[in-house]
């Protein structure tokens, strides 16, 4: 479909979705259990007021169940019986403006096929000036009626999306107007708790937590250092305690704590338990890349000062940003060029490389070859996995953790 310019109201000009028949329906079976919640609560409410005329065990048990809920059903049929009028006249009015702004959509692509087909411009072409054709010559006459042609189909294109504007405010109008009844109705008869609220922050913390992990992890693709690490720590354990949380509120399953568990696991460690009580503390202080490491923060600070320094030496604003930026650069990818590829193949650092070298030299214990082993290979494999990942991500199919979520167990 050729692209079409928007309304004369700036609107894009599609149809308008919505059942009509369906939303109708909808309102009328609304206020029926609005008028069913309203009659049962009052039959219950004679129950537990034992004026219904029942005797016997049975019913002085039925009375002790009911408790109050008669209340809170009331309640109910109290929101219900006037909502469903409301979405009742949304669905008649929604049915009157549907199919003529639906008509005016199916025109106006028609119109504007016309007018994109036609050549000339709506704006008049200049005549008789250098490049331009001679007055009153063939050419000039063909140029004039071409302008006319074109900006007649414009003009008829324009009558037709005026015309899709003033049924859409129809539409828009009855909407607005159902929209602010209903809040009318239910404003101050239905309050979140505090708890609800703090569900609500949580879910929309934990998704910028899930944008800001994944930015995190392809930056770490390419580099690293104290910065990205403590970020990477304070994501992951947030992460984590909001999952925890929704948990608790019945908002997360087991698999979701356990998977944000799995997030803060250093499974790339855990060649440091062979080294015994030394490398569980090692292996402890990578938990949640960091997170428990104060050497993690003090040396994430210190390049912050670091950066904080370059940017006003560069003087602020745009240029302290550039000089922010190279020096974050400098710091965190002393190899250059080269750094970064093998960061980005393998997941490790040039030092790394060289901690690798160094532990092949004679003297080295079997657990300290085991852990940088253990840590390489996983890095390895893991780099490998995320890269295919966030290519497929990119391609528009789900990644390998998607199709095989048992790499997610492993830390991958």
């Amino acid at each position: 479909m050729t692209w079409m310019s928007p309304s004369p109201k700036g609107r894009q000009i599609t149809e308008l979705e919505g059942d009509p028949a369906a939303i109708t329906t909808r309102g009328d079976e609304i206020e029926e259990l609005g008028a069913m919640m309203t009659g049962s609560a009052k039959i219950l409410q004679d129950l537990a007021a034992g004026t219904d005329g029942l005797k016997g065990r049975a019913a002085e048990q039925l009375r002790e169940g009911v408790g109050d809920v008669h209340d809170r059903l009331r309640e109910a049929g109290a929101l219900y019986t006037p909502t469903g009028p409301i979405v009742r006249a949304y669905g008649v009015a929604l049915a009157a403006d549907q199919p003529a702004v639906n008509g005016h959509v199916t025109r106006c692509r028609t119109l504007w096929e016309s007018f994109a087909s036609l050549p000339g411009s709506v704006e008049p072409r200049g005549i008789g000036g250098w490049g331009q054709p001679e007055h009153d010559s063939p050419e000039a006459e063909q140029r004039q009626q071409e302008d006319a042609a074109k900006l007649a189909a414009y003009e008829a294109w324009e009558t037709e999306a005026t015309a899709f504007d003033e049924d859409y405010d129809s539409w828009e109008t009855a909407f607005e107007h159902a929209a602010d009844e209903i809040d009318s109705t239910l404003a101050g008869k239905i309050k979140d708790s505090r708890w609800d609220d703090l569900d609500g922050f949580v879910a929309g913390a934990l998704k910028v937590l899930a944008v800001v992990g994944l930015v995190l992890a392809v930056v770490g693709l390419v580099i690293s250092g104290p910065i990205l690490a403590a970020l990477g720590a304070v994501v992951a354990l947030l992460t984590l305690i909001g999952t925890l949380y929704q948990w608790r509120r019945d908002d997360a399953s087991k698999l979701d704590v356990a998977l944000a568990v799995v997030g803060v696991f250093p499974f790339g460690s855990m060649g440091k338990l062979a080294q015994g009580k030394s490398g569980l503390l090692s292996f402890a202080g990578d938990v949640a890349g960091g997170a428990f490491k104060p050497s993690t923060y003090t040396a994430a600070a210190s390049q912050v000062k670091t950066l904080s320094i370059a940017s006003q030496f560069a003087g602020g604003g745009l240029q302290g940003f550039r000089a922010s930026a190279s020096t974050f650069w400098q710091l965190n990818n002393t190899g250059g060029l080269g750094g970064s590829m093998v960061k980005l193949m393998t997941g490790k650092s040039l030092d790394d490389f060289s901690t690798l070298s160094n532990v092949f030299d004679e003297g080295i214990d079997w657990t300290s070859r085991l852990a940088v082993g253990f840590d390489f290979g996983h890095s390895y494999i893991g780099n490998a996995i995320k890269l295919t990942t966030y290519g497929t991500r990119l391609s528009g199919t789900e990644g390998l953790t998607e199709r095989f979520p048992a790499l997610k167990w492993m830390g991958f």
